[in-house]
């Protein structure tokens, strides 16, 4: 089987996808990006205003403001720990705010609206017309958020497209992290507990944060991947409940996952890959079996979700 180059694999893998205030384990960065250096004392003043900011609950939208007007000034490493802040108090104050959203009044408001996630912030201002709802839907993407929906129900959730404008004062390990979250943000793999996206792209992803996990091991970000991976693997492997794997009454695998498992394999090349090699091995079985799952195979992929979700 003809492979790529490492390099060039992650490449083309790039292609196809088209918690607390202290920073959690690992090292702040891992590299930089290419900004203008930022004077000691310009670094240190935006920092501590950053932080007088964030530090309250209230001012978390100003924090991100804050950021969007001043980073520049920062440098890469007091840019990589703002936004590992930033993101941590986001993420912090998510469950806190959503209760805002889960009224009876504010749910209906949006429900007569017929808000939708294909909705831009302002097509969702357009048609919200009671004026406290408004202004919710304003705090939601001042403060990083955005809105979205399922099974009825409207909640907001992290808005990582929003982080992008700060990748070019981060450090490379963060900027990547900062794609591969909002890739998944924009784009979501699964809805009403069905992959809503094609498995190419599943394991494209998939793909990506093994790369990820390998290139950037001490990032302080490394654990978060390794979360989306005990997520993803088991996806890419048995599929969910409403897009299964294999059939439930003749255990066959579903063609198109088949294509997309051979496809992974002869465009991008597997390299040290983790993802994509354990691919390769499970394509062997795949061809002994018919394409069935045997006991053979269901051996296989349960050894190897354990390791995704048994950290």
């Amino acid at each position: 089987m003809r492979t790529l180059p490492d390099s060039l694999a992650k490449t083309a893998r790039a292609v196809l996808l088209g918690t607390s205030l202290t920073l959690a384990g690992g090292t702040v960065f891992a590299g930089a990006q290419p900004v203008a250096a930022a004077s000691t004392a310009d670094a240190q003043a935006v920092y501590n205003q950053f932080r007088k900011y964030v530090s309250n609950p209230a001012s978390q939208a100003q924090a991100r403001k804050y950021l969007m007007n001043h980073i520049s000034k920062a440098g890469s490493w007091y840019g990589t720990v703002m936004i590992l802040q930033l993101e941590n108090v986001q993420k912090a104050g998510l469950e806190r705010f959503s209760e805002k959203l889960y009224s009876d009044s504010v749910q209906k408001a949006l429900w007569d609206a017929q808000i939708n996630n294909d909705m831009t912030y302002t097509e969702i201002l357009k048609r919200v017309k009671a004026p406290a709802v408004r202004k919710l839907m304003e705090e939601i993407w001042d403060k990083g958020y955005k809105l979205e929906t399922s099974e009825g129900m409207y909640y907001p959730v992290m808005h990582y497209e929003g982080f992008k404008a700060f990748k070019p004062y981060v450090s490379k390990d963060i900027a990547a992290y900062i794609d591969i979250m909002a890739t998944e943000s924009n784009k979501p793999s699964t809805f009403d507990a069905g992959i809503v996206i094609t498995w190419d792209e599943l394991i494209g992803r998939a793909a990506n944060m093994s790369d990820f996990v390998q290139d950037y091991p001490k990032s302080n970000r490394t654990a978060a991947i390794r979360n989306e991976l005990s997520y993803t693997v088991p996806l890419v492997l048995l599929g969910s409940d409403n897009t299964p794997a294999y059939d439930y009454d003749t255990n066959a695998l579903d063609p198109e996952l088949r294509q997309a498992y051979d496809h992974a394999q002869t465009t991008e090349g597997t390299g040290d890959n983790k993802v994509l090699n354990i691919l390769v091995k499970l394509v062997t079985l795949l061809n002994t079996s018919g394409n069935q799952k045997t006991p053979a195979v269901e051996a296989y992929l349960d050894q190897v979700v354990k390791q995704y979700t048994e950290l």
